[in-house]
């Protein structure tokens, strides 16, 4: 059935979830999951306890979505798994009828129903080298020592195992395991499933353990038997002592490598109503289910890979704008400090120029007021050196003095500045001399260019 989300929202709130879910045939966890889908808000209990007392709840409004395409009911709904169908009893047969001259009559034998790989047989005739191992293996242990163990000698395969499956059960139980791991094995086998048997030679004792591979995953497996509390003599338990209770279950663990028991799945089990013969096939289903998990926890894995690396790329993408954005301010900041040294030049330049023509200006006002008072000799003497002075001063004339040098200027040009009491500091850290330090006025003014 198509439907719009506003249709399948007016059924919600009008009808109630278990009528609508009824009208469309859905099971509740597949409505459950179609709302999820399609963002569709459901009514409360509240909203229909309100609405049964004449009162007027407020709905949740429908929200918006940019997917508006039509529902499609059947999409969700599961198909129903098909049931096991029991096989119809045997007819009993007739009792046997005597003809005319007294002899019985000869009659036909019914056809027994074909045996199926998930059938577990009354008696193995165990004809494997790995059975006959785990056979052996099984009684080895279950005996008090191996030399009560008459099996053990009268065996004429081998003397010692070499391979077993992973059984762990009690005597009473050593046939009936190994006919159900044998008939699991067998329809594993015939779904395209291998075993495996991964033998641990340890310096004391050796160890296997089975695995079956599906779709490439190894998924390690156990045929254990639950164990029970013993009984004293008074009827009462003993926590001390543990014994085989004759219920046997099949253990899957889901992961590829085992960590924990928590890891471990239990496939089937004896229960009270069931035996583990007849759940050979659920067992077989769950090796599938493990392979599908495997292989949805692989593409998630990939998925985070992936993301990881998308992450890394971009901090690496941020780190290298920030480190270009340093090497910019950097190279931005070595400009500005060139552009400092060049206009500090320039000013400097400019303060010579305007002291140079000062002197000047002085000179001449000097020779009209100092015409008459001084010798003529004295005057041109003195109005030379005057001049000798503003030359040497000036960048552009840059006349060279017979005692002073370019780099006096600076002294020169403005007077010295000594520091105050309180900015006094004695140097090598207190350990030399304190002394008033002088500083001209451009050494002051260009201080910020050692800073």
């Amino acid at each position: 059935m198509d439907l719009t989300r506003e249709q399948l929202y007016d059924m919600l709130w009008t009808d109630g979830v278990g009528k609508t879910q009824e009208a469309l045939g859905l099971k509740p966890e597949e409505m459950k999951k179609l709302c999820e889908d399609f963002q569709i808000p459901k009514p409360s209990s509240k909203y229909w306890i309100a609405l049964a007392y004449d009162k007027a709840p407020e709905k949740t409004p429908l929200p918006e979505v940019e997917d508006n395409r039509p529902i499609k009911t059947e999409d969700y709904v599961k198909p129903c798994r098909a049931k096991k169908v029991k096989p119809t009893p045997k007819p009993e047969p007739e009792p046997p009828k005597k003809n005319a001259e007294g002899k019985y009559e000869p009659r036909e034998l019914p056809e027994e129903a074909p045996a199926t790989i998930y059938t577990v047989p009354d008696t193995l005739y165990a004809k494997d080298p790995i059975l006959l191992d785990t056979k052996q293996k099984l009684r080895e242990k279950n005996s008090l020592s191996r030399r009560d163990n008459p099996w053990s000698t009268k065996n004429p395969y081998k003397s010692s195992p070499k391979k077993w499956l992973s059984i762990d059960v009690s005597e009473a139980q050593e046939d009936r395991a190994i006919r159900i791991f044998a008939t699991i094995w067998k329809a594993a086998e015939a779904r395209g499933y291998h075993l495996r048997i991964d033998v641990d030679k340890g310096p004391y004792h050796t160890t296997c353990t089975t695995f079956f591979i599906v779709r490439n995953y190894k998924i390690r497996v156990e045929l254990k038997e639950i164990q029970q509390q013993a009984r004293k003599e008074d009827g009462s338990r003993d926590p001390s002592r543990l014994i085989g209770s004759g219920r046997l279950k099949f253990i899957c663990c889901e992961h590829e490598r085992h960590y924990s028991y928590s890891s471990d799945r239990i496939a089937a089990q004896d229960t009270v109503q069931t035996r583990l013969e007849d759940k050979i096939e659920r067992i077989v289903d769950v090796f599938g289910e493990i392979a599908d998990e495997r292989d949805q926890a692989e593409v998630e894995r990939k998925l985070a890979e992936e993301r990881r690396k998308r992450e890394e790329e971009l901090q690496r993408q941020e780190e290298e704008r920030k480190r270009l954005e340093a090497e910019e301010q950097a190279r931005l900041e070595a400009l500005r400090d060139e552009e400092r040294g060049r206009v500090t030049e320039l000013l400097f330049e400019a303060e010579r120029v305007k002291t140079a023509a000062m002197i000047r200006e002085y000179a001449s006002e000097y020779e009209a007021a100092m015409a008459e008072k001084l010798p003529p000799e004295e005057m041109q003497a003195k109005l030379k050196w005057m001049r000798d002075k503003a030359d040497f001063i000036d960048p552009f004339v840059q006349r060279e003095d017979e005692l002073l040098q370019p780099k006096d200027i600076g002294r020169l040009l403005s007077p010295e500045i000594i520091k105050t009491t309180e900015e006094r500091r004695s140097t090598s850290y207190g350990y030399g001399s304190s002394h008033d330090t002088t500083y001209s006025y451009w050494q002051i003014k260009n201080m910020w260019k050692r800073r």
